[in-house]
């Protein structure tokens, strides 16, 4: 876990060295329990859980870091919008988002039917599970896009594009994201 927190920690050192093609990511399992840490700075990613068709480890503990630094015109210049697909956690695991402005945490299959908007070009969400109350079906998914500023945008719908584009190929067993632009 040491190691998980000590990536999270220097992951902002090394971001502006990745292409954006690339992520910067971190996992580790030990004892059960699944730990994980990952870095996007691109402008539009879809993100699922991991075993996202089977269903998530049942002691999970992963930070998601969202700092927009591609393309480089959006850059301070823009304001995220994060939309949820799926929603359907098991009791007592949550996903909590980090912000200065603003603390939200989901827990159980209330899928919000909004987007939420960040008035910023970065966030961080926390994603945990225990090992209790296990339902079969327990996964989820979520997009994001980084809207430019000063730009009249589309926020009715905007959830219903990004979560078209979020489909994950059931044979896919590794990469839990997928970067849109």
């Amino acid at each position: 876990m040491m190691s998980s927190v000590l990536f999270c920690a220097l992951v902002g050192v090394f971001a502006p060295l990745i292409s954006a093609e690339q992520t910067l990511q971190h996992y580790s399992y030990a004892n059960g329990a699944e730990f994980c840490c990952y870095y996007f700075h691109n402008e539009s990613v879809s993100m699922f859980s991991h075993e996202y068709h089977t269903h998530y480890n049942p002691t999970t503990i992963c930070q998601y870091n969202i700092d927009v630094t591609e393309p480089e015109e959006l850059e301070d210049n823009c304001d995220l919008v994060l939309c949820f697909k799926d929603l359907n956690l098991d009791d007592g695991d949550f996903i909590k988002i980090n912000h200065r402005d603003l603390q939200v945490t989901y827990g159980g299959d209330n899928l919000p039917n909004y987007p939420l908007r960040i008035w910023d070009h970065k966030v961080s969400f926390w994603f945990s599970s225990d090992s209790y109350d296990r339902k079969d079906e327990a996964k989820w998914a979520l997009s994001y896009v980084c809207l430019e500023r000063g730009v009249d945008h589309d926020l009715c719908n905007i959830c219903d594009e990004l979560n078209e584009r979020a489909v994950l190929p059931e044979d896919e067993t590794e990469n839990w994201y997928r970067i849109w632009s």
